[in-house]
């Protein structure tokens, strides 16, 4: 058998069989945003369930920023609540911009 022969000969088989699960995705297509949306969805259900951690955001000048430190520290002890600064920068005019993270509870 040729080549060319060989090659018509798989083409139509793969045309006269196709496969089932091919068949049943095309029925279930939807538009490229349905997809992001669901996408989105299951992203935000998978980080609530994985991430029990609290967060909380200040900017504040420098000494004002360190006394809300030790306020959070003392409040929400590392020991039991994991409390941590989980990031920091400086911002312009002596301010500082930092994110506490900690356990909602103490276990």
């Amino acid at each position: 058998m040729s080549f060319r022969r060989w090659r018509a000969s798989q083409r139509n088989r793969l045309v006269s069989a196709p496969r089932r699960d091919y068949i049943m995705s095309m029925s279930n297509l939807r538009r490229p945003a349905d997809l992001a949306q669901r996408m989105a969805k299951g992203l935000a259900a998978r980080e609530r369930r994985s991430n029990a951690f609290r967060r909380e955001t200040f900017s504040l000048p420098r000494e004002a920023a360190r006394a809300k430190a030790r306020e959070f520290f003392d409040r929400f002890p590392k020991a039991a609540y994991m409390t941590e600064i989980e990031s920091w920068r400086e911002l312009p005019g002596d301010c500082i911009e930092f994110t506490v993270r900690r356990l909602p509870t103490a276990d």
